[in-house]
């Protein structure tokens, strides 16, 4: 009897000791949001997997995943670094021989931006359940939140004669036989304006552009280096990156090609961001809603800085439209040098109001 307790105790004793030094050995853990761009308080999932690729039962795994604090979730965050805006999502789990766990929590996220999910500190008990062994994991997944969409109605107001002008303009003066060169094809030109010649030594579908189509094209431009920080705050410059989204989407439904450029620094884009070309479609305005979602409140140069890039690509009878939080950050002398090299008046639009500037 006594031999066998001490062999008993003896395996015991040695599980103990491996589940201590191996507890967390063959458990994968994995997260992602069920998006990567979303829109405001759209419902999301969060969603976690966690595998064990061992032969044993684990019977206790505590999880804290180091989630932004901006989720709204049903269960409670812990704030964990107020400076950095981060907070833990706890929760417990067991674990069968190579199982498999997926588990999806319901959040959104009611402000645009860009966040970041790092990961999580596993958490595994011994046999005996003495005491526990940690193990970080660490991940990067993002999600970027876009810009509300501005007022489509007050929008539409403010812009409806300066872009009634472009629209007409661009269909009465379209001329058929004068070529100014070639872009490639969208899906939503008519087929005779493709050019088959051009299609066959590019390789790629290509379409004529006519004058109407060169001349017309249209620069957003959006300032963040702001008069509004020392008086009005961020409130503002959210209003105007989402009129900045309506301009782009107002410019995108009357299939007038645009340009955005921004003094905004954008987080998490390889290139900084700061500029989208000329162009149209689903494509285009994608990849200028992602960098609206990603830009932050410090702007990487100045006011001035802006206006010398815009009229570095300024030509005759191109457009501009000017997008700041408050009228303050309007200046006449700048925008009188956009009107002198385009002939063109700029339209001012200020996250405080909106207005007509000539």
């Amino acid at each position: 009897m006594i031999a066998f307790l001490l062999m008993l105790a003896a395996v015991i004793a040695g599980a103990e000791l491996l589940s201590l030094r191996r507890g967390l050995d063959g458990v994968e853990y994995d997260v992602r949001p069920s998006k990567t761009i979303a829109e405001p308080d759209e419902p999301l999932q969060l969603v976690t997997v966690v595998t064990n690729r061992k032969r044993r039962f684990l019977p206790f795994i505590r999880l804290v995943e180091d989630v932004p604090d901006a989720l709204c979730v049903a269960g409670e965050l812990q704030p964990e670094d107020f400076k950095s805006h981060r907070s833990a999502l706890r929760s417990t789990v067991y674990m069968m021989p190579r199982q498999r766990l997926t588990r999806r929590t319901a959040f959104s996220v009611p402000r645009r931006g860009r966040y970041v999910f790092l990961g999580a500190t596993l958490e595994g008990g011994d046999f005996m359940g003495l005491s526990t062994a940690a193990r970080r994991v660490e991940l990067h997944r993002e999600l970027v939140v876009l810009p509300r969409p501005a007022d489509a109605e007050a929008l539409d107001r403010v812009m409806g004669g300066w872009m009634g002008d472009r629209s007409v303009n661009r269909f009465i003066m379209e001329d058929p036989v004068l070529t100014l060169g070639y872009r490639d094809y969208t899906g939503r030109e008519p087929m005779k304006q493709i050019s088959w010649t051009q299609t066959a030594r590019l390789g790629r579908m290509t379409v004529r552009c006519q004058d109407y189509t060169v001349e017309r094209n249209v620069t957003v431009m959006l300032n963040g280096h702001s008069f509004a920080f020392g008086s009005y705050g961020r409130q503002t410059l959210e209003a105007a990156i989402s009129l900045c989204r309506g301009v782009c989407e107002q410019l995108e439904e009357r299939r007038i090609p645009y340009s955005l450029i921004t003094n905004l620094r954008s987080l998490g884009a390889p290139d900084g961001f700061g500029e989208v070309g000329d162009g149209l479609g689903a494509a285009h305005l994608a990849t200028a809603l992602e960098g609206l979602g990603r830009a932050d409140c410090e702007s990487r140069d100045t006011l001035e800085g802006l206006f010398d890039r815009a009229l570095s690509r300024a030509a005759p009878g191109r457009g501009h439209i000017f997008i700041t939080p408050v009228r303050q950050d309007v200046h006449p002398e700048l925008l009188e040098r956009i009107r002198a090299a385009t002939g063109e008046h700029v339209l001012a639009l200020t996250g405080d109001q909106s207005d007509e500037t000539r």
